[in-house]
């Protein structure tokens, strides 16, 4: 959750939200690349080729879609832990995509991709997580590696913008 002077309109909102932080596991990433909002959605929003370049992900299937709201599984396998979770995706094609959980292994979990448009081949890309497991035996034996391929995130999917729209 982030805040600015302009936004924060009393301590306790900012206390609130402090103590559900201390709770709940927030992961947040940024990135300049050099692909369009467009081009970088696009690859987000292709949950289905996640298989083929996000380490340890092993599926990605499309289960729902009307244009803006899809509901996607991703299964996770590392270390001998696989795990399945589904999210209901709200997308704003080329500029969003709020994640909220529909099933899996945690007690909550939501999330965004923001994609700000730069210039005509210029973008930043925004990602945030907050998530909790569902228990502490299941944090315990899958927190960490959901914590490091969540972390990995974002580079792997500007290597992948390298490889389909560069070639490289």
């Amino acid at each position: 959750m982030r805040f600015s002077a302009g936004v924060l309109k009393s301590g306790s909102v900012f206390e609130s939200a402090k103590s559900i932080n201390q709770r709940m596991p927030q992961i947040s990433r940024s990135v300049l690349v050099r692909y369009s909002a467009m081009q970088m959605y696009q690859l987000v929003n292709d949950v289905e080729s996640y298989k083929e370049f996000l380490p340890g992900c092993v599926g990605g299937k499309v289960l729902e879609f009307d244009g803006k709201t899809m509901l996607a599984s991703v299964d996770i396998s590392k270390a001998g832990i696989s795990k399945t979770f589904t999210t209901r995706n709200q997308v704003v094609e080329g500029k969003s995509i709020e994640l909220q959980l529909e099933n899996g292994p945690f007690k909550h979990l939501t999330g965004h991709w923001y994609f700000t448009e730069l210039a005509e081949d210029a973008c930043k890309v925004e990602f945030e997580l907050n998530f909790e497991f569902s228990s502490s035996l299941v944090g315990m034996a899958f927190g960490k590696v959901f914590k490091e391929l969540v972390t990995s995130m974002v580079t792997a999917f500007t290597q992948r913008a390298k490889e389909v729209y560069s070639g490289k």
